[in-house]
């Protein structure tokens, strides 16, 4: 199967390589979808056949469009140093260093 897959119509022509994040996957009325995150903030619901079988939550895709609509490829390499910078932005929020004085209870005042 081919990694570059066709986006039905009715989307936004992107500009060359624009980025869109699969935000979900969800199953609707129409069976399984992907809802996508566009570089806007908007988000938009397509058929989750419309990708790569393999595709995931938190994907990264690089959006083209042509004369004959849009086309997706994921980018496992960029996906995994996306979620690489996450989670030690995430570490470093959760370090010793960070931690409020709970008096070891665990417990949150707000």
């Amino acid at each position: 199967m081919s990694s570059e897959h066709h986006l039905p119509g009715g989307l936004s022509r992107p500009p060359s390589g624009d980025l869109w994040t699969v935000d979900g996957l969800e199953d609707t009325p129409h069976g399984r979808a992907a809802r996508l995150e566009l570089p806007d903030g908007q988000t938009v619901v397509v058929p989750l056949g419309t990708f790569p079988e393999d595709v995931g939550e938190g994907d990264l895709l690089d959006v083209t469009g042509g004369p004959d609509g849009l086309h997706a490829r994921r980018l496992p390499e960029l996906t995994r140093a996306r979620r690489e910078a996450a989670q030690a932005r995430l570490d470093t929020l959760n370090g010793p260093e960070n931690a409020a004085d709970d008096g070891g209870t665990g417990e949150i005042t707000l």
